[in-house]
C-alpha cells in the first residue's frame, strides 16, 4: 500500500468535511476528492500524484458501479457528463471518494471502504470485473483537461486544497477535530471533521 488505511480515512474525512461546509454533495464530488487528495499526497508524502478523469467501473461486493455515458453506437464513454475522477500515484490507483459510494449509489447499499489498488491489478476490460474489488479505468485526458480548466477558475478551489493539506496530519500525529475558517466577508465558521466510518478495504 502507498498509504495506511488510517491516513486514507483521514484524507477522505478532511475533503468530505470541506465539501459539506461548501454545501457540495460528497457523493458527486470526485473532482474535489481526486484533486485535493493528490495535493495532500504530494505535500505530505512527496510522491508524484495525478488526478485522472474518465470512465471508471468497480465490482464492489458483486455490484457493478459504472461512471460512464452510453453512446449511440452501443459503447460507453467517460468523456461525457457521467465521468469519474481518481488519483494515480507511484503505480497505485486511489479513489478517495470510495467511502462516499454508499451515498452515491444508495440503491446498491455499498459499504464504506478504502479503495487503494496497484494499477497493475486493473482488469483488462470493462467486461472482466469478475470479483469484488476489481476495477477498470479509461482515462479521457482531453475531456478531463477541459473540465478541470473551467473548474480551476474558481478561486476557492486553490484555497480549499491548501486548507485540506494544512488540516491533514499523518497518523499517529493527532489531528484537529474541527477547523475555523473565515469566508470572503471575514465571517468565521467552524468545520467539524466528519465522514463515514470505514469497514475495511476493497
Amino acid at each position: 500500500m502507498l498509504i495506511k488505511q488510517t491516513d486514507y480515512h483521514r484524507i477522505y474525512r478532511v475533503i468530505n468535511s470541506l465539501l459539506i461546509n461548501e454545501n457540495a454533495d460528497p457523493a458527486t464530488a470526485s473532482m474535489y476528492f481526486s484533486t485535493f487528495g493528490a495535493f495532500i499526497l504530494e505535500h505530505h508524502y512527496k510522491v508524484k500524484a495525478k488526478p485522472k478523469g474518465g470512465l471508471a467501473a468497480y465490482n464492489l461486493d458483486g455490484k457493478l458501479i459504472l461512471f460512464a455515458d452510453h453512446r449511440d453506437d452501443g459503447h460507453v464513454t467517460g468523456a461525457g457528463e457521467n465521468f469519474h475522477c481518481w488519483v494515480e500515484a507511484d503505480g497505485w490507483a486511489i479513489d478517495f471518494m470510495a467511502p462516499a459510494f454508499s451515498q452515491a449509489a444508495r440503491e446498491l447499499a455499498v459499504p464504506s471502504k478504502m479503495f487503494q489498488r496497484p494499477l497493475a491489478s486493473m482488469a483488462p476490460s470493462l467486461n472482466e470485473l469478475k470479483q469484488s474489488g476489481d476495477f477498470f479505468y479509461k482515462s479521457e485526458p482531453e475531456a478531463t483537461a477541459r473540465r478541470f480548466a473551467d473548474w480551476r477558475k474558481h478561486a476557492m478551489i486553490g484555497d480549499l486544497a491548501s486548507i485540506a493539506a494544512g488540516w491533514f496530519r499523518k497518523s499517529p500525529k493527532s489531528m484537529q477535530s474541527e477547523l475555523s475558517v473565515s469566508d470572503s466577508s471575514g465571517k468565521s465558521r467552524t468545520i467539524p471533521l466528519s465522514g463515514n466510518a470505514l469497514t475495511g478495504t476493497w
